[in-house]
């Protein structure tokens, strides 16, 4: 109970509360007034999952062409799955594809993003067709339901179907 003196105003809501039971006032009006000092606080992520062991690295190797682009993910856990999407002008990440699939060791997974020609490009080039920075989130998530997210930025070449990755 000393706790709970210490918290700021509840020697006045334990007052009121009292006061209002012994006036009689009524058990519907005093019970709301318990209830509206109560706080709660929660934290959420953005894709609703907790954290999870971090991506270790994310990396990007070109083509001599620069027609592709290889993403290549290490974990230090392997994960259920891994998932990219690029980030649309909207702010929010556009569809999401799979990723390669992970095994025990331990293994890099490699995700390749085909710029072009047409008819041969990746999906997510597909669906992104505008020219310029292509934000790439690279999502693993794993076993337990937590995930982890590293993003990518690299440069969609409209003229001459080019991905190209950033500086290291």
């Amino acid at each position: 109970m000393k706790t709970f003196a210490r918290i700021p105003g509840a020697a006045s809501a334990v007052g009121a509360f009292v006061l209002t039971v012994l006036l009689g006032v009524g058990g519907v009006s005093a019970s709301a007034l318990w209830q509206q000092s109560a706080t709660a606080t929660m934290t959420a992520t953005a894709n609703g999952a907790w954290p999870g062991p971090a991506i270790a690295s994310l990396t990007c190797t070109n083509s001599n062409s620069d027609k592709t682009a290889t993403l290549h993910v290490t974990l230090a856990v392997a994960p259920a799955t891994i998932a990219y999407a690029a980030l649309q002008s909207t702010g929010t990440y556009g569809t999401s594809y799979t990723g390669p699939s992970m095994v025990l060791p331990i293994t890099p997974g490699d995700i390749v993003i085909i710029a072009g020609p047409p008819q041969q490009a990746s999906q997510i080039i597909k669906d992104n067709t505008a020219g310029g920075s292509l934000t790439v989130r690279v999502t693993a998530t794993y076993v337990d339901q937590t995930a982890s997210s590293m993003n990518i930025t690299l440069n969609h070449v409209l003229n001459g179907g080019k991905i190209v990755c950033p500086l290291p």
